[in-house]
């Protein structure tokens, strides 16, 4: 039998004592023949078996419902990328014992499409440096222009679209894994208890029951969503991107004859480099929507979720209202 989580024993404590508390109130109730505090205390056991019946819920669907998950979620991803021509198996791209979580198995994809982004901007970079120094060229002879390098203005405004799209996905892409990052590191620990704890008592079980709301929807529900999304609408994504161009030394560009070699560099390559650009470009949108749309589209059903299924666990938004003024 696998050993209990620190946040499942204060959890049960914090059940415990909710019904001991209630336990407690119902003999000095008796005690003092007062049925109204009795009839209180009654409906305070009840809440506190409810309290129990969702512990419970939830450690069954955080340890066996979620293996349950990500082994599904690994076999419809294998089985997609075998669609796509990918044969391997799940384990041999991803090792065993890195994704033992939905969260973690998230991670994993995101990083392996991070990856693709990195490689094109590592590619823009290379690809189109030349190009930047290139066009910046003027050759003049007597006041009268006799060659430039303007006419590479389309390759180097091109790269400049790839790298701020890049930039712009990166960024999104930061957030979103903190968030996920944050999730796995205090929802559990920290604020499933909290949720247990304000369920426990009458001023904050309203409160309670949101905090609960929000750890299974955002531990659960959220990765869930992200990876159904990505294997319903995309499929897992694939980079095979084109190798860079290297270009030429550029350190002592300022030498005699070496900004000419340069541009003529530029010139014979730009055909190839613009071709590359171009599939940057149109992979480029796979990684902005793995990256961008699918996670704010799984954040989207995450808190639908969260708004629909609340009341399940109690929550109420007068009685938090009333709840806190009374505490207050």
């Amino acid at each position: 039998m696998m050993p209990f989580e620190p946040w499942q024993v204060f959890s049960a404590l914090i059940v415990l004592l909710s019904f001991a508390l209630s336990g407690v109130a119902i003999m000095v109730s008796r005690l003092l023949s007062n049925r109204n505090l009795e009839q209180w205390a009654k409906a305070e056991m009840v809440f506190a078996f409810s309290t129990f019946v969702l512990a419970v819920f939830f450690f069954i669907m955080f340890d066996f419902g979620q293996k349950t998950a990500v082994n599904l979620m690994e076999s419809i991803i294998e089985a997609n990328l075998r669609n796509q021509g990918v044969n391997v198996e799940f384990d041999q791209m991803y090792p065993t014992g890195q994704h033992p979580t939905l969260i973690g198995l998230s991670e994993l994809y995101m990083d392996e499409v991070y990856s693709c982004l990195r490689a094109i901007c590592r590619g823009t970079y290379v690809s189109a440096s030349p190009f930047f120094f290139a066009e910046t060229l003027t050759k003049d002879a007597f006041m009268g222009d006799t060659g430039s390098g303007w006419g590479l203005k389309p390759i180097t405004q091109l790269a400049m679209n790839v790298m701020n799209y890049s930039v712009f996905t990166a960024f999104i892409y930061m957030v979103f894994l903190h968030i996920l990052r944050f999730v796995s590191a205090m929802a559990l620990p920290v604020f499933f208890p909290l949720g247990i704890l304000l369920r426990a008592f009458p001023p904050t079980r309203g409160a309670g029951a949101y905090v609960l709301g929000f750890v299974f929807g955002l531990y659960l529900i959220y990765p869930i969503a992200y990876l159904l999304a990505v294997n319903l609408s995309m499929n897992p994504f694939t980079c095979g991107v084109p190798e860079a161009i290297e270009p030429p030394n550029m350190c002592n560009a300022v030498s005699p004859g070496m900004a000419e070699q340069i541009l003529a560099a530029a010139e014979a390559n730009s055909n190839d480099v613009m071709g590359i650009l171009e599939e940057y470009r149109n992979k480029l949108a796979g990684v902005f929507v793995n990256l961008c749309c699918l996670p704010f589209l799984a954040m989207v059903m995450t808190m639908s979720f969260i708004l629909a299924s609340t009341n399940l666990f109690g929550a109420n938004l007068p009685e938090i209202g009333r709840g806190f003024v009374k505490l207050i």
